[in-house]
């Protein structure tokens, strides 16, 4: 799905602008929008779904590097995935690992990859792209309190009347440290930022075998093996595997060449699975992969104040799923708050 570009208007006075086009912040704006308000998103990058975006590999094929799926327990995910699947969007991922048979969790993913997820909630949604925003700041405009968004170069701004960040919290507690009245949210910000890991993760091809879609390695630099070929429709020509490596292993390799990397993983992987790669393309490296949440009476922060808000997985759960949950919990939020 190509996004929808709507023509965006600096001296334009958003309702709401949000930061980060993840899960989050796109099931977020997907919502606020419907909702009847005028949103903006930003985003750093050049496309959408944060780490559950989407590795291009040629004119038809991509696969997932970030968030392989999105493990849905609660009513209210699942409902939206499922409303997803029934427009071509997602589909539920049937191969699920045997830990989790026992219980009510549904595996969905993106179709044709993940980060179809974003780019349908963002459809005719403002989206400004490759757009890092540097500085936030309170002004008057048009008689009114709102905000004032400079990007990373001060050669752009935007302004809404209010922030959402959408982002890990690092990133977050950057934006933040420079505003003042908002110390709640930059320590909470800060917090979590303390608990991020990182990981590797990187693709391969293999002749075509009889292992599980799903491998949970054990005493292996690799946490998790995903068979992305086998996702609902995926159709690349030979076996495709995505490696996501353990955050122990991940840090004590944080800065090593791409090529020392490739090759660990490749060893890793045969020794895993006695399989021999035929295709391999290079790792990538996030940063910021995962955290341990922080504990909340809710699975967001709003300070009503200054109209400015966080949400994200880090909020909720740690998770995909958690990262919906956190869009619709503040957009509960909003919708009551501006209807009093």
């Amino acid at each position: 799905m190509k996004h929808a570009q709507i023509p965006t208007n600096t001296s334009l006075l958003y309702d709401v602008a949000i930061i980060g086009a993840g899960i989050a912040g796109s099931l977020c704006a997907n919502l606020l929008s419907k909702a009847g308000h005028q949103v903006c998103v930003l985003e750093k990058s050049r496309g959408t779904g944060g780490r559950a975006g989407s590795k291009r590999l040629n004119d038809e094929q991509s696969c997932d590097l970030g968030t392989p799926f999105i493990r849905s327990t609660q009513a209210s995910t699942q409902a939206i995935l499922a409303a997803l699947s029934d427009i071509g969007v997602a589909q539920r991922w049937p191969q699920l690992p045997q830990k989790e048979q026992e219980n009510d969790a549904q595996y969905y993913v993106g179709t044709p990859k993940m980060s179809s997820l974003t780019r349908h909630w963002l459809n005719n949604i403002a989206l400004i792209s490759n757009t890092r925003i540097h500085h936030i700041e309170r002004i008057k405009k048009q008689n009114e309190d709102c905000w004032q968004l400079h990007n990373d170069h001060y050669s752009k701004h935007f302004f809404a009347k209010r922030i959402v960040i959408a982002t890990p919290a690092p990133q977050a507690a950057i934006l933040l440290a420079n505003t003042p009245d908002i110390d709640t949210l930059l320590l909470k910000a800060i917090q979590a930022g303390q608990t991020y890991q990182s990981q590797w993760a990187m693709w391969l091809e293999t002749e075509t075998s009889t292992l599980p879609s799903i491998i949970e390695a054990t005493d292996s630099p690799l946490a998790r093996l995903i068979k992305d070929n086998q996702k609902p429709c995926r159709t690349p020509a030979q076996e495709r595997w995505v490696l996501q490596t353990t955050p122990e292993w991940a840090q004590k390799h944080l800065n090593k060449e791409n090529q020392e990397i490739t090759e660990l993983l490749t060893k890793a992987f045969k020794e895993q699975t006695q399989l021999t790669p035929s295709a391999c393309g290079e790792p990538h490296r996030w940063l910021l992969s995962r955290s341990q949440p922080i504990v909340e009476n809710a699975p967001y922060l709003w300070d009503k104040q200054q109209d400015i808000g966080l949400i994200g997985d880090w909020l909720s759960q740690g998770d995909a799923e958690g990262a919906m949950l956190s869009a619709l919990s503040l957009c509960d939020h909003l919708s009551n708050e501006l209807s009093e």
